[in-house]
């Protein structure tokens, strides 16, 4: 079974590149999940929908008289060209929560190896960009795609400048340059035969404020000659694209292809702003030719972006923010003709999909919208409607081109996800109160329904596109009061091939993620849950996620742990008081667990922070805590000192946090001090045997008379009553 198959070979890749130390941003992976389509024999692209890898790919096709033919085209060089005026875009969880990649990727054949020419690698030109710090980072991989297997030897090189890790891949790191806007870069993929080894080159030149930098950040010599004669030399590689056959994987085709997708590690990204243009070409007699066909998405990769709408002018792809529907372009589509759209959608956080022909839930993107709810991208002609939603009012169907404004409702609840990225949205989301310290904001629970389908989505390493609550930019206060799970089922077909492959349950609890927020608080919700797919593993995934935000307040919440329930980044002045974290009793599936969990075993909290006070907390999870002395974000050392415990005192005493009193003893203990854990075993302080790299809980609460499953279970039912 070749999904099977692949599901094993994912997750044996990213288990060797995290026993390697090597940061999945440096590891940019092929599609494992994709396979073949095909119409009328001819091969299309691997994905059908976004999350995809926007931009122009080349599959050796053409329009013939209305039908598809395909043939196969060979060049020593291919060359990428991307303009980018403006671009903003956004995800949390891939670890880069402001930065991409693009990507020029093609596969090279006729690789001679120990004089056998049959060999197939795929070439990445890659660049990471930080739409926050506006630097550009060069970035190359090869892999090997002359079998199923994907394996690179150790001697399958003989000159490099990079790493060659064995038997996954090989990468190196180029060059890091701050740019401006508007830039140009062009990026290259170059073979030939140096010293009678097959070569690859990985050039770049780069345009902005007035001025050009190039060069070569790469050579690869592969291990043609080996114990071969002296006259022996490699023929010379070229790179194909193919309408005909797949590569050997059995399962990734030949292209060429340019794109815009997460940064690395096979993530995606949420693409809010861009204005660019891409052009996409291959070497002949030593000029370069627009490719003379093109899809608006490549197949090779797992990395992936939603949120761009690509349209074409001649030779030319065009990206705006907008719904990113698969399609054919030049070369492909019957249909040139591009047809402008913008209007505007309030309240301004809503969520706006967009479908070809009536409103299909299975077909519809997600088109973002701008703080002030406008919308404006290009699309070939056709009839397309749209679908505006946010919680607490009434969803409103409409023909994109138009004005659409949902009626408040308050009987609606939450049946989409909570976005808020400036106060205004804050406000939007709030069912009361006026954003200050004594009249918070307040967002309280009413779930009716499960959250709708639409939010399924996930790209192929199943990072989710949508979260369940998303608040940034924001200092106004406000509190997430009694919130209920964020419960979603999955039933869009497009995702049940997702969900058989990594054998989730049809089910989920979407999570919650602060970036950049001030004076918001999470109080008393009774099932905070959730699972990520181990394909997260080494990324900032949790229920609860907190990063580069301060006066945060997680307090009294209960979290059924499936693998990852807190997460706390570059945070300052966080309490985290008075929660219950339990293993939830899905994670007893063995099947389950071994897809799920993202830190080896059910984490309670990661805490990659300073200056946090963490206590009367009840860790009943497998991992209780963890604070190494390196950075999640950069890799790199670093030092977390936070306070697990304030100074023993009588319970009665009271805290104040963000306007709530904090007092008492979550074990009912006459003090409080520190937290109670589970796996104390009398060593002061409590650093869950080293885990806590720095400092500990030096006031651990603890029982004197009940054996602790006595107590435990005195808990659970003191939970449920509460929660009734």
């Amino acid at each position: 079974n070749n999904t099977i198959d692949n599901a094993s070979k994912l997750l044996q890749v990213e288990k060797e590149l995290q026993e390697k130390g090597i940061p999945l941003k440096y590891a940019s992976l092929p599609a494992f999940t994709s396979h073949i389509n095909k119409q009328n024999g001819v091969i299309t692209p691997s994905y059908t929908s976004a999350p995809a890898p926007m931009g122009i790919g080349f599959y050796g096709t053409k329009n013939v008289s209305g039908h598809l033919v395909g043939y196969n085209l060979t060049t020593s060089s291919v060359m990428a060209s991307i303009h980018i005026n403006n671009m903003n875009d956004f995800y949390l969880l891939n670890d880069g929560p402001y930065s991409e990649t693009f990507q020029l990727n093609s596969v090279l054949s006729n690789v001679t190896l120990f004089g056998n020419s049959s060999y197939n690698f795929w070439t990445q030109n890659v660049v990471f960009y930080s739409a926050r710090t506006h630097q550009i980072t060069f970035l190359d991989n090869i892999w090997n795609f002359s079998s199923p297997a994907i394996y690179m030897s150790n001697n399958s090189l003989y000159s490099y400048d990079g790493n060659l890790d064995a038997p996954v891949f090989y990468y190196d790191i180029g060059p890091t340059i701050t740019v401006t806007y508007p830039f140009t870069l062009n990026l290259y993929l170059n073979s030939t035969v140096i010293d009678r080894d097959s070569a690859v080159y990985f050039n770049y030149s780069l345009t902005y404020s007035n001025k050009t930098v190039s060069g070569s950040y790469d050579r690869v010599l592969f291990n043609s000659t080996y114990n071969q004669p002296a006259s022996f030399t490699a023929v010379k590689p070229e790179y194909l694209a193919s309408g005909t056959h797949v590569t050997p994987t059995g399962f990734i085709p030949y292209d060429f292809e340019i794109m815009v997708g997460g940064p690395g590690g096979g993530s995606t990204t949420s693409i809010y702003n861009i204005n660019a243009t891409m052009n996409l070409k291959y070497e002949k007699s030593g000029k370069y030719y627009n490719v003379p066909s093109a899809y608006d998405t490549g197949s090779e990769t797992g990395e992936t972006s939603e949120g761009v709408s690509v349209s074409w002018n001649n030779y030319t792809a065009h990206l705006t923010p907008g719904p990113s529907f698969v399609y054919g372009m030049w070369g492909i589509s019957n249909n040139n003709k591009m047809v402008h759209y913008s209007g505007r959608v309030s309240p301004s956080n809503a969520f706006m999909f967009v479908s070809p022909g009536a409103f299909n839930e299975s077909m519809a993107a997600w088109s973002p919208l701008s703080l002030n709810g406008t919308y404006s991208f290009t699309l070939p002609s056709g009839y397309y409607t749209a679908e505006a939603l946010m919680s607490y009012h009434n969803p409103v169907m409409f023909t994109i081109g138009n004005d659409a404004s949902l009626p408040f409702n308050n009987f609606m609840g939450i049946y989409t996800p909570l976005y808020a990225f400036d106060n205004s949205q804050l406000k939007n989301i709030s069912l009361y109160g006026n954003g200050t310290l004594n009249n918070p904001y307040v967002v309280y629970n009413v779930q009716t329904m499960p959250v709708n389908s639409l939010f399924e989505e996930f790209n192929d390493y199943a990072f989710p596109v949508f979260s369940g609550v998303l608040i940034m930019n924001t200092n106004a206060s406000a509190v997430l009061y009694h919130m209920p799970s964020l419960f979603i089922k999955y039933n869009n077909p497009e995702y049940s091939g997702y969900v058989n492959f990594y054998k989730f349950p049809s089910y989920n609890f979407l999570n919650y993620e602060f970036y950049n927020a001030s004076n918001i608080t999470v109080w008393k919700s009774n099932d905070i849950s959730g699972y990520f797919s181990s394909s997260l593993e080494g990324f900032p995934a949790a229920n609860l996620v907190i990063w580069n935000s301060t006066r945060i307040l997680n307090g009294s919440n209960t979290f059924n742990v499936m693998d990852s329930g807190m997460l706390v980044f570059n945070s300052n002045n966080v309490t985290i008081w008075g929660n219950y974290l339990f293993n939830s009793p899905l994670i007893y599936n063995n099947t389950f667990e071994d897809i799920t969990n993202i830190w080896g075993a059910p984490l309670g909290l990661a805490e990659y922070s300073s200056n946090d006070t963490i206590y009367n907390n009840f860790f009943d999870v497998e991992i209780t805590a963890y604070s190494p002395e390196v950075s999640i974000y950069t890799g790199g050392f670093a030092m977390y000192v936070d306070h697990w415990n304030i100074t023993k005192q009588p319970a009665y005493i009271v805290h104040y946090f963000n306007g709530f009193a904090l007092y008492g003893s979550i074990i009912y203990t006459r003090y409080q001090g520190g937290n109670f854990w589970y796996n104390f075993n009398g060593t002061i302080p409590y650093n869950n045997d080293g885990l806590i790299a720095i400092g500990g809980d030096y006031v651990p609460l603890y029982y004197f008379i009940f054996p602790f499953f006595i107590v435990s279970c005195i808990i659970h039912f003191i939970k449920i009553y509460n929660s009734i």
